[in-house]
């Protein structure tokens, strides 16, 4: 079944609060466009340009009303961006808001000019006294011809250095166990454990850090899982993965689904798991789907994919890996390094921060990255998998990445950004670097909030994960 979003920017809800929210109390009203951005299960509309109404284009008189020309006004502007259209208005009451007669009426009414004008559903959006925005998309009936039907959305989701979301109580009611989750509530409240546990988290890549950041959640009481990884557990994996040896031979994402609902704490616990890589269209139209998601790969393509939803899709993400260094034969361990950070709007994005390179990626979606004899040809070490690891250090990232979640979604004492954090084994240390930035021609720049208008196709064929689906199959 579908489901719908709204996601905006803090720069865009603090200009549409100033201008709907009116000192005198009345409602306003506004238009803006949005962009999809379309997940293979839920549709969200990325607010884009605002379209404020200019002189006599509105009537305000304690209910509002807007003039033939203000409308005909914006169906152009969106015709020319090639947008969708939201009408937006404000109630002087606080949280989700329902809709009165006056408003679906009116809503109804212009879906169809803006479907034909477009091609896209009309976005409706109410905004309450207390900022709390509620939303909803009008579709065509399919058995009527003139006839538009409202879906409400399961909430609307604003990104700025810290995420905020309001909830549609109807269609995501909080889950929570108060017996199994006394201590977590306690340490930050019932109101903030409600939303956390409906988050939608998405973690790709399962193996040494994912499987553990998976573990970590579930017990905080997630209930919205999405697990994305082709890979098969193997002998290789017990001694840095959360699985069990009974797993060897399955499909990591069935692992690691069997052991959230072992540890969740939630009562009402919901796993989807997908056999596929991120850089495949199927994963990727998956990961729109989620409100955060987790970077646990150590690959160049993966790690540019999400880099481009972080910011074209503004999908936090948070990221992590970890560097151990020995010396010649493998007998002795020089240092190990673990980084993570969160990115998206108003933060640096992984390939600004050296966390991979254009080119390399590029390698990875040709095959080069897997084919031995262009591997054995090749002295840069930093293209290869760096398998040395163990459980401590993965569990140590896990951690580390939690936290980037919750500084992003609790903000505790109002810090949500703690910048990059790289902690140095050797010495015992920490590091914090929250002054880094993009460059300034960095490309992800360009396509904030654009979508799926953004030009660029991440996805492809991803051969390795294709052979490994198949060799899973065979048994081997």
């Amino acid at each position: 079944m579908k489901t719908y979003s709204v996601v905006m920017t803090d720069e865009t809800h603090r200009r549409l609060c100033d201008h709907l929210m009116r000192v005198d109390g009345q409602e306003d009203l506004c238009f803006a466009t949005y962009v999809p951005s379309s997940g293979n299960k839920r549709f969200s509309g990325i607010l884009s340009s605002l379209i404020l109404p200019e002189e006599n284009e509105r009537n305000v008189h304690g209910n509002v009303g807007f003039t033939s020309q203000y409308f005909e006004r914006v169906l152009s502007v969106a015709a020319g961006k090639g947008e969708g259209i939201a009408f937006l208005h404000s109630h002087p009451w606080p949280g989700w808001q329902s809709m009165s007669h006056d408003d679906r009426i009116a809503e109804s009414r212009i879906a169809p000019a803006v479907m034909a004008m477009t091609g896209l559903p009309l976005l409706g959006l109410t905004v309450g006294d207390d900022g709390t925005w509620s939303a909803r998309f009008w579709q065509r009936d399919p058995a009527a011809k003139r006839k538009y039907d409202r879906y409400w959305c399961e909430n609307v989701r604003i990104v700025g250095k810290g995420l905020t979301i309001d909830f549609n109580d109807n269609l995501l009611p909080a889950k929570m166990d108060h017996a199994l989750q006394m201590r977590t509530i306690a340490a930050w409240g019932e109101a903030t454990q409600k939303d956390l546990a409906r988050l939608s988290i998405g973690i790709v890549g399962l193996g040494s850090v994912g499987s553990i950041v998976a573990e970590t959640l579930a017990r905080m009481g997630i209930s919205y899982f999405t697990l994305i990884d082709f890979d098969t557990v193997e002998e290789k994996n017990i001694d840095r993965t959360n699985v069990f040896k009974s797993d060897i031979g399955r499909a990591k994402v069935e692992a690691i689904r069997d052991a959230i609902q072992r540890s969740a704490s939630s009562p009402a616990v919901q796993v989807l798991t997908l056999d596929a890589s991120v850089c495949e269209e199927e994963g990727f139209r998956e990961a729109l789907n989620c409100d955060v998601l987790f970077s646990c790969v150590d690959r160049p393509w993966p790690r540019q994919v999400l880099n481009l939803i972080a910011y074209a899709h503004l999908i936090p993400v948070i990221d992590g890996g970890i560097l151990v260094r020995t010396n010649k034969d493998n007998t002795r361990m020089i240092g190990a390094d673990w980084k993570s950070q969160t990115i998206g709007f108003k933060r640096p994005c992984l390939e600004c921060l050296g966390q991979y390179k254009t080119a390399n990626a590029a390698l990875e979606k040709q095959g080069f990255l897997d084919d031995p004899s262009y591997l054995s040809g090749i002295s840069d070490r930093n293209l290869l998998d760096v398998h040395e690891n163990v459980f401590a250090f993965s569990s140590s990232l896990a951690s580390m990445e939690v936290l980037q979640m919750l500084s992003l979604f609790v903000s505790p004492s109002g810090i949500s950004d703690v910048g990059q954090q790289t902690y140095h084994f050797v010495l015992g240390k920490m590091d914090v670097d929250a002054d880094k930035a993009c460059n300034l021609n960095c490309f992800f720049k360009t396509v904030i909030g654009r979508g799926d208008n953004s030009g660029v196709v991440p996805y492809g064929i991803h051969a390795k994960a294709t052979e490994s689906r198949i060799a899973r199959r065979k048994g081997n």
